[in-house]
C-alpha cells in the first residue's frame, strides 16, 4: 500500500514536467496543422484552436502546479523553458516559410533566448542563487505575447487581415524585447558593480 501512494505521489510531482513534455510533442501537429492549411487551403481550425489553447494553458498551469505541488527544480523550469523555445521557434519559423511574418523576428527571438540564458546565468552566480534562470518582467511580458502571436493566425478567419496584424505585433514585441534587453543589461551591471 505504501509503494502505491508513493508512486502516485511521485507521479503528482512529475505532472509540471509532463505537461511541459505535452507541451512540446504538440508542437509537429501544430505545425502539420498550419502546412496543410496553406498548402492544401484546408479548413482545420478546430484542431489548430484545440493544440493551441492546449499549449497555452499546459503552460500556464505547469508552473502554476509547480509551486502548488511543492515541486518545482532546477530541471522542470529548464524543461520548460525548452518546451517554450520550442514552440515559439518552430511556430515562427513556420509562418516565415510561409511568409507571414518576417524572417529576421526567428533571429530576433534567438538572440534573446541565448541573452536570457547567459544573464540568467551570471546573475545567479552573482547572487549565489539556486534558481534556474531570473526573468524580468518586461522579458515575461513579451514572451508571454510571442506565446500568443500563433493565435492570431488560429483566429485569422475573426481578423480583418491576419498577416498585418501579426506583423505590427512582431515590432511591437521587438521593441518591448529591445526593453528587456536593457532592463537586463542594467541590472547585470548593477551586480558587476557589487
Amino acid at each position: 500500500m505504501k509503494n502505491i501512494f508513493n508512486n502516485k505521489w511521485l507521479f503528482y510531482k512529475n505532472v509540471p514536467n509532463i505537461l511541459s513534455l505535452m507541451r512540446m510533442l504538440l508542437v509537429l501537429p501544430f505545425i502539420l496543422i498550419i502546412h496543410d492549411i496553406h498548402v492544401y487551403e484546408c479548413t482545420k481550425n478546430l484542431g489548430l484552436v484545440i493544440i493551441f489553447f492546449t499549449i497555452i494553458l499546459s503552460d500556464v498551469i505547469d508552473g502554476y502546479l509547480a509551486r502548488k505541488l511543492e515541486c518545482a527544480s532546477r530541471t522542470g523550469a529548464r524543461l520548460d523553458v525548452i518546451a517554450d523555445a520550442f514552440y515559439i521557434i518552430s511556430s515562427l519559423a513556420a509562418f516565415a516559410y510561409f511568409k507571414i511574418i518576417p524572417a529576421w523576428f526567428i533571429f530576433i527571438m534567438a538572440l534573446k533566448l541565448f541573452e536570457f540564458i547567459i544573464t540568467s546565468r551570471l546573475i545567479i552566480k552573482k547572487q549565489n542563487s539556486e534558481k534556474s534562470f531570473i526573468s524580468d518582467k518586461i522579458g515575461k511580458i513579451s514572451i508571454g505575447i510571442v506565446m500568443l502571436l500563433p493565435g492570431i493566425f488560429v483566429f485569422r478567419c475573426i481578423i480583418i487581415d491576419y498577416k498585418i496584424v501579426m506583423n505590427i505585433m512582431i515590432y511591437l514585441i521587438t521593441i518591448i524585447l529591445v526593453l528587456s534587453s536593457i532592463n537586463r543589461i542594467t541590472n547585470m551591471t548593477k551586480y558587476a558593480c557589487r
